[in-house]
């Protein structure tokens, strides 16, 4: 049996063809979200497993695209520091303000924003690093 050859065309229609299919099937997924919530008026317990898929799905998309283009810039950690205390208090300040602060059974709040900020910038970090990484390792070979 002969090997199959396939131009760089074949596989960009492809790669555009399996693009197409995860947005239409993420925005379904959100689109579902959008209806089960705002229409029906279910409780958040009726669709989480929906909204985990669409937020693994997208997320997991976006990382694996930017990690595979090396194009995220590496930030120092200066950097990450700076825009992390920004983030958190872009998210928790007005938070505050329009739900005021937390009961004391409910403490455990206040570091959702602290922890939700450091996983995002910790991700982000990782693929920006592995990314150049990768680059840089196909540019000497």
């Amino acid at each position: 049996m002969k090997p199959i050859l396939v131009d760089e065309r074949t596989e960009h229609i492809n790669g555009m063809a399996a693009l197409i299919c995860l947005v239409l099937t993420q925005l379904a997924l959100m689109g579902v979200v959008v209806y089960k919530r705002y229409i029906l008026g279910l409780p958040q317990e009726a669709y989480t497993e929906i909204t985990w898929i669409a937020f693994f799905s997208m997320g997991g998309y976006w990382l694996i695209r930017l990690y595979l283009s090396g194009v995220l810039p590496v930030l120092s950690i200066k950097q990450i520091l700076v825009i992390y205390v920004l983030l958190v208090a872009v998210i928790s300040v007005p938070t505050y303000f329009i739900h005021g602060w937390p009961a004391a059974e409910n403490w455990y709040e206040v570091l959702y924003p602290v922890i939700g900020v450091a996983l995002v910038l910790g991700f982000y970090s990782l693929a920006a690093y592995l990314g150049k990484r990768r680059i840089e390792q196909m540019n000497m070979q």
